[in-house]
């Protein structure tokens, strides 16, 4: 019996990929916004009754969308190719991350390197199959969308409870997780850092667009919900999303809404009033002096180790790269460790750094963080550009995705952003598709001085 149930779910999972894959074929762009839709559901594989090879589907969907968009990169194409401005900074990082890797660890290294680049690859699939004005609005949509369905789960989470989510099948210390007396809101990720960080982002880059645009019913219920969205953010617990959402709303104030700068002076000023009356066991979680102090020592440790490795240590040394590294080497990445209640916790054995400047620095030394920060930096300044020279919903979108920059280096600070997934997936999605928008405006800015031209310069008929 259970192999005819066996034999039952290949066949639907056979059918469902073929007809992913035929829809794909049909128009690549759709791989890259299915890929938005459902990463902030691959969480759920934990609980779900599937083989561990289906934690791969990410990786196999944006092999098939590769494929596809190079294949058909010459069918039907109207758009010119997507804008790249920053890419001597990723050759450079690249190479140097990748020669790092190969020399510490031999080709093994890779593993590690494609925690660090894979998703690279989606700027290729924009080079191939660019997004159009529609697949930007879609992208924004399924952006606003999960972060709503994920905010609801969320909230559905702190109403069972912790407890309930374990018999649920999710693990204790490892996506049920609790700081202090607090619950730590996973939804559909698997953990907190991805949901609170992945609610921040969609909250940042729909927000800019629905503020551009308020009456679109689309955006105004955004805007509607946004609030129980930071709320139900926050009970994640993920001090990296609260101060990027701060510092992202700042830059959208500064940069064109400024009346956004009243509502925050009012959550400021209720945060201060409320301060002295919160319990000192749920504020201590968010401001730990003794978690700063221990930060701040082992950032001394790794500053001081650079005078032995000026290259750094080697890609892939430490945090999920480094646990990936150990994983195909046939060693255990976690260790076990005993907690209160009875119930056990997991934690890794290798080091993970929680700032990805300091990661950066200890794998690749100041040659690797040079050039990770050009390559942020050219493209936040890029961003705002854009941001300024486009029109519409696409000079929003510009906006948002740049205050989304802000936040995620406001958010490496205090997390290695870049190694959490899906948002290595989302900051090289969205860098793409502003860069999709600025080549199709330069494309139409381009025809439009042609046609002019042509037309002062045309002879016309003497009369006789």
């Amino acid at each position: 019996m259970r192999l005819v149930a066996y034999g039952a779910a290949a066949v639907v999972a056979l059918v469902v990929a073929v007809f992913v894959v035929r829809f794909i074929w049909q128009r690549p762009q759709r791989g890259l916004l299915l890929l938005a839709a459902l990463t902030p559901l691959s969480g759920l594989l934990v609980i779900a009754p599937v083989p561990g090879v289906a934690a791969a589907w990410k990786e196999g969907l944006l092999a098939v969308t590769l494929v596809c968009a190079f294949a058909r990169r010459g069918v039907r194409r109207t758009s010119p190719p997507v804008h790249i401005p920053y890419w001597p900074a990723i050759v450079v990082f690249v190479a140097f991350g990748l020669v790092s890797a190969l020399a510490v660890y031999g080709p093994i290294g890779l593993v590690g390197a494609k925690v660090t680049f894979f998703y690279l690859l989606v700027l290729v699939v924009l080079w191939w199959a660019p997004f159009d004005a529609r697949d930007r609005d879609h992208l924004v949509t399924v952006l606003m969308v999960m972060c709503v369905v994920t905010c609801a789960v969320g909230i559905f989470q702190q109403i069972v409870g912790p407890a309930r989510l374990v018999a649920f099948g999710y693990d204790f210390g490892t996506q049920v997780r609790t700081s202090g007396p607090l619950f730590r809101t996973f939804s559909t990720f698997n953990q907190p850092f991805g949901f609170g960080l992945y609610v921040m982002v969609g909250l940042l880059v729909g927000g800019a667009v629905a503020l551009a645009e308020p009456h679109r019913r689309r955006n105004r219920i955004f805007l509607w919900l946004a609030p129980v969205m930071a709320v139900v953010m926050a009970t994640s617990v993920v001090r990296a999303a609260i101060l990027g959402l701060l510092v992202g709303i700042i830059w959208l104030a500064v940069i064109r809404f400024r009346h956004l700068f009243a509502p925050l002076g009012a959550l400021l000023v209720v945060a201060v009033a409320a301060f002295p009356f919160l319990p000192s066991s749920a504020t201590s979680v968010f401001f730990s002096s003794s978690s700063l102090g221990q930060r701040g020592a082992g950032w001394s440790e790794i500053i001081s180790s650079i005078l032995v490795h000026p290259l750094g240590r080697g890609l892939g040394s430490s945090g999920a790269a480094a646990d990936r590294i150990s994983t195909a080497q046939g060693q255990s990445p976690e260790t076990v460790t005993a907690s209160a209640g009875g119930l056990t916790q997991s934690t890794s054995a290798n080091y993970q750094p929680d700032n990805y400047y300091i990661k950066t620095l200890l794998e690749l030394g100041p040659i690797g963080l040079w050039a990770f920060l050009a390559v942020i930096l050219t493209a936040l300044v890029w961003c705002v550009q854009s941001a300024r020279r486009l029109p519409g919903r696409d000079g929003a979108l510009a906006l948002g995705v740049s205050a989304s920059i802000v936040a995620a280096m406001a958010a490496s600070l205090v997390a290695t952003y870049f190694e959490i997934f899906p948002l290595d997936l989302h900051f090289w999605l969205l860098l793409g598709v502003v860069g999709c928008a600025t080549a199709q405006q330069d494309s139409r800015s381009a025809r439009s001085h042609s046609d002019r031209a042509e037309a002062e310069y045309r002879p016309t008929s003497a009369s006789s």
